[in-house]
């Protein structure tokens, strides 16, 4: 009887070590039970190469610019988009994209902290328009915020695509990297066809806007200006300084006489049409001539920090040097975009809109 004694204690003794010992005495192979792969989180770099923790499978996403939409409907996730910079989303978009309004019913705005955290988005991404404190709250609700700053070359606009593709993983990844590869070959392609132009063969321009009763331009630091190098141009504002309004730079009336472009192009006809009826630009060539263009416009402008600036390249050339450009057919070049990244065949009508820079 003692003998049983005995062994029940022992017994007893040996399963309560055995309940407390620490998990640590697990298999080395055993999975982790924190981390990366256990908690269901990747990294991710920002456009300064800085990490940042996203969840590892994104699904909600809250892009804080239009164009950024466009790229990330354009990689096909459209339907991921839970706010938005709402304001800058065209009715093309939305008709091109009706999933988004069915993942953003409520219009969730992403100039608002509060929206953002209403929409349960997993990850903000852009420019840094948010404010410290609203960073903070969206660290305080678990929302990831990707940094893409970086805007101004074909470089950094190939490394936003790339980002934006990364954060939506899976095929969105793979749709990136094709946009790229469209993107840096027509670049390419466009830069090499002007490369043995003389000085004297470049074209002077100027990319001008009319808003409101200013016009403003943009300086060597625009993605705008790349593209006009690229089409065999000379960016006569390459090195203007002003004051800043939004993504432009004020500029007189007179100082657009002094530098006397051969071409202007602007961003909508209500802006062309302000340019053409202003007597103060009336000795300027490009306005004499009539040689000003309206920048197309599809779900968002070419030429702005935008993926549909992967044809951008290709249109400044034909118009500045069509001799050069004869073999591009800009029509087809669009239908060809428009059914790989907005998944629809254009009609001929809907194309040449798209061509005329008519918003829809």
């Amino acid at each position: 009887m003692k003998k049983l004694l005995t062994l029940l204690v022992y017994g007893l003794a040996a399963a309560l070590i055995a309940a407390c010992s620490p998990a640590t005495q697990q298999s080395p192979d055993a999975p982790a039970a924190s981390g990366s792969a256990a908690s269901g989180t990747r990294m991710v770099k920002d456009s300064s190469g800085n990490d940042v923790e996203i969840p590892a499978e994104v699904t909600k996403v809250a892009p804080t610019i239009g164009a950024f939409s466009a790229v990330t409907a354009m990689l096909g996730a459209s339907n991921k988009i839970v706010a938005a910079a709402t304001s800058a989303l065209s009715p093309r978009f939305k008709a091109t994209y009706p999933d988004y309004e069915k993942a953003n019913p409520n219009g969730y705005d992403t100039k608002n902290v509060e929206d953002i955290i209403a929409s349960g988005a997993q990850v903000v991404y852009g420019p840094g328009t948010l404010t410290e404190e609203q960073l903070a709250q969206l660290k305080g609700a678990g929302i990831a915020f990707v940094a893409i700053e970086k805007l101004s070359t074909f470089e950094e606009m190939s490394q936003a695509f790339t980002i934006i593709g990364n954060i939506l993983g899976g095929d969105h990844q793979k749709k990136a990297e094709e946009l790229v590869k469209l993107y840096k070959g027509n670049v390419d392609d466009t830069a090499k066809r002007t490369a043995s132009l003389a000085g004297s063969d470049r074209v002077p321009v100027l990319q001008l806007r009319a808003e409101g009763n200013e016009y403003s331009t943009i300086n060597s630091k625009d993605i705008s200006h790349e593209y006009i190098v690229a089409a065999g141009g000379i960016n006569v504002a390459a090195d203007f300084t002003a004051t800043g309004q939004g993504t432009g730079l004020v500029v007189g009336a007179e100082q657009v006489v002094a530098w006397n472009p051969r071409m202007i192009f602007t961003l909508s006809q209500e802006s062309k049409n302000t340019i053409l009826a202003d007597p103060a630009l009336a000795t300027v060539d490009a306005v004499k001539d009539g040689n000003i263009h309206v920048c197309p416009a599809g779900v968002y402008l070419w030429c702005v920090r935008s993926a549909e600036g992967a044809l951008a390249p290709h249109w400044l050339g034909k118009i500045l040097h069509p001799d050069l450009f004869s073999d591009i057919d800009m029509a087809a070049e669009v239908k060809a975009f428009y059914k790989e990244y907005g998944y629809q065949d254009l009609t001929d009508e809907a194309t040449q809109e798209i061509l005329a820079g008519r918003a829809s």
